[in-house]
Formats: structure tokens, sequence, C-alpha cells
């Protein structure tokens, strides 16, 4: 019998026949009714007009949607899709001086086409109103890169700038900072930075509208210059000639500050030091009068009483003899003229033996800045234990 069915065609062709003809009058003349459910459907708010004309927005901002279930005849049901429902609803208490920021609820409607019914998962959305508020807050330069030490303070278009954007956020915004990176830059120059909202750990505070995003920041470069440093004596202090002598610990300083200033100072004073509060063979710190306006890198030297004599011993070098160091390509050597006969004088210890021109090497770094006449400073290098070097010329000509 089994077998007989699997080879008999005819038979197949009825059942499937007979089945195709059942649906159809099921679909044609019963048409049951059912149910679909269509999920995450927008939802569109209808009064968001009302919204700007009382300064309020949404937040935090969310994808509005619901889930709809649509009951009915199939035939009718086939007609439905996710395209052709419309779901709609108002913000409620939007009339009045009484509306305002908050938790508002959205009661849904929805329009479907074709004689169908619908029924909401939920027929009430709840949405957070917030106030659009504008209020200043003051523009700060952050400044990196290896020259941010040699900079003035930098000066800028404008001081503070207005952020706009929901209470909430505005709130978090405790500051507007720009960030200038200078690198290892020698010239003054003009910047346009971008402006970042952030908050009071130094976060960006996202969702927030600036009056203006850029800020133009002017960058002056401090002038350095090198000054010796001299030692102040309180009146009761008297110094020994060739027989009580000291020591410091720096005998020149570098200095950095506006050009005016700078180029105002020869030389950085200590404190008045009493020498007789001070033993032979002990040491003492002093700290220096450093003008206002002025930066240095050390604040006080250390000064030392010995019982040394010192004589002078001086020194002849040709220009052959001083290095030169970081040449480049930019330095035009047929300009720079290095002294062929300079003196050099130290001072040292009677009981050491005089130096040689191979205890103290002169040399010319063209990696540092040239003097305000454009020659470059001749300068030494030593182990040799002296009280005092003396270069003379100690500067190229050009």
């Amino acid at each position: 019998m089994i077998d007989q069915l699997k080879h008999n065609t005819r038979i197949k062709l009825i059942s499937l026949l007979s089945a195709v003809v059942l649906w159809m009058y099921v679909m044609a003349v019963v048409d049951p009714e059912e149910t679909k459910l269509f999920e995450d459907i927008p939802v569109e708010i209808t009064n968001m007009n009302q919204l700007a004309d009382k300064d309020l927005v949404i937040y935090p901002e969310v994808d509005l949607t619901t889930d709809i279930a649509i009951t009915g005849k199939l035939s009718n049901l086939q007609k439905v899709n996710k395209n052709n429902i419309h779901i709609y609803g108002e913000i409620n208490n939007l009339e009045g001086n009484s509306a305002g920021e908050g938790n508002n609820q959205i009661y849904l409607k929805a329009s479907v086409p074709g004689k169908v019914t619908h029924e909401f998962k939920s027929g009430v959305l709840v949405v957070n109103l917030e106030k659009l508020v504008k209020e200043k807050r003051a523009i700060e330069v952050n400044v990196e890169g290896k020259a941010r030490d040699n900079i003035e303070p930098v000066t800028m278009d404008k001081d503070s700038v207005r952020v706009s954007g929901p209470r909430v956020l505005v709130n978090k915004v405790q500051k507007v900072v720009a960030t200038l990176n200078v690198g290892d830059e020698v010239n003054d120059s003009s910047k346009e930075l971008s402006l970042v909202p952030v908050d009071e750990n130094g976060k960006k505070v996202e969702g927030i509208h600036l009056d203006s995003s850029k800020v133009t920041v002017n960058v002056k470069f401090l002038k350095q210059k090198t000054v010796p440093i001299n030692v102040k004596f309180s009146n009761n202090s008297q110094v020994e000639e060739n027989l009580k002598d000291y020591t410091i610990s720096q005998k020149t300083i570098t200095i950095k500050g506006k050009k005016d200033i700078v180029d105002s100072i020869d030389a950085i004073n200590t404190k008045p030091v009493d020498l007789s509060s001070i033993t032979e063979d002990t040491s003492k710190d002093i700290y220096l009068e450093i003008p206002e306006g002025i930066s240095v890198e050390f604040k006080y030297i250390t000064i030392k009483l010995d019982a040394v004599k010192y004589i002078n011993s001086n020194l002849t070098y040709a220009s052959e003899d001083v290095e030169l160091r970081n040449l480049s390509d930019t330095i035009d050597m047929n300009k720079v003229k290095v002294p062929g006969n300079i003196k050099v004088s130290i001072e040292h210890g009677e009981n050491i033996d005089a130096p040689t021109k191979s205890d103290i090497v002169l040399y010319i770094d063209f990696n540092e800045s040239p003097s305000e006449d454009g020659g470059y400073f001749i300068k030494y290098e030593t182990k040799y234990d002296a009280k005092q070097i003396i270069i003379e010329p100690n500067v190229t000509s050009i």
C-alpha cells in the first residue's frame, strides 16, 4: 500500500489541490481574526514647537519608540506594516506658567490603515524636560611643550565665552579650556585654539554649545641672560685679604623674564651675609634677591669659608685651541671670528699646581643663544679646582 502511494502521482496532485482549495476557502469565506505585534515603532511628539517656545528640551535625548499589537481580519492585517503605522502624542501640561522642567507624560495615539484595532504595550511614555540656559564661563589656556617655562603669560582676544545647553549640562561646566603646545619654539607667535567645555575633573562635557569655538592667543617668549652673582656682606663682616676668603657654589645664574626687565639687570645679589657667623671649613646657604618678574633655576647658593691663600695664573689660547660644538649648516662660519689671542686668568689656591691648557678647555656651543651683538660666548670646561676663571675676550666677533 505504502509503495503504491509513493509512486501514485495522481493521488499526490489531488491532495495538493484539495489543500489549496481549503486555504482559499478559509481566506475568502472564513477570513479569521488574528493579532500581530509590531515592535519599536517611532513615536512623534506633536507639540515640539511649544518646547522651543518655552526654551525646553528633552534631556537626556532618547529615541522614543513603543510596541503595538494590531488585531483584525487576516485580510486587513496583511495591509499593515511598520511603515504605515503612525504613533503620536503630545507632552502634557505645557500650557501656562507651571510648565517646566522635570518628568512629563506623553499619552500615545495611533493611526493604522484598515479595519483593525490596536493596543499599546504601554500607552504612556515619560520624558524629562530641562531648561535651555546660557551662562558665561572663563577661558583657561593649558600650555604644553618643552618651551612652556620660557613664555610670558599668554594674552587672549577674549577671556570668557557663553555656554548654552540643558541646565543639568551647563551646571557641569566649570570652565572652557584651550590647549597650547609650544613644543621647542623660540619665536613669538599668534595662534588660534579650539575651546572645550570641561567639568571639575577636566573631562569634556558633551552636548554643550559655545557661542565661539575658537580663541586667539598671543605667545611671547621670555628673554634669557646669564649674569654674575654678587655676595653682599652685612656691615660687621670683613674679609681678611689673602688670608680669610670664601667660595660660593654658583658664580653665575641664568635669569628669565620680559625683555625690558632682563635688560635692566646686570647681576643678582645675595641677601646680606654675616661672615662672622660662619666658621672656617663650614658652609651656609644664603638666599638670592630675585627681582619681581624674574624667574631663576635656583633661589639660594652656598658660601664656604677657607683659609687658603690664592694666586693667579695666566694662560694664552689661540683661535684653533677653542672647540666648536654643535655646528650646523645654518651657521655661516665666515661671519664668526674667533679671537686669536685669548687671555685666561685663573685664580687658584697656592697649594695646588698651576693649571695648563689641558686642564681648562675653551669651547663655543652654537646651540646656545648668541649675545645681543650677534657674537657667541666663549666658555670653559674644567675639572681644575679654580676659584675663578676669567676669559678675555669672552665673545666672538662678527
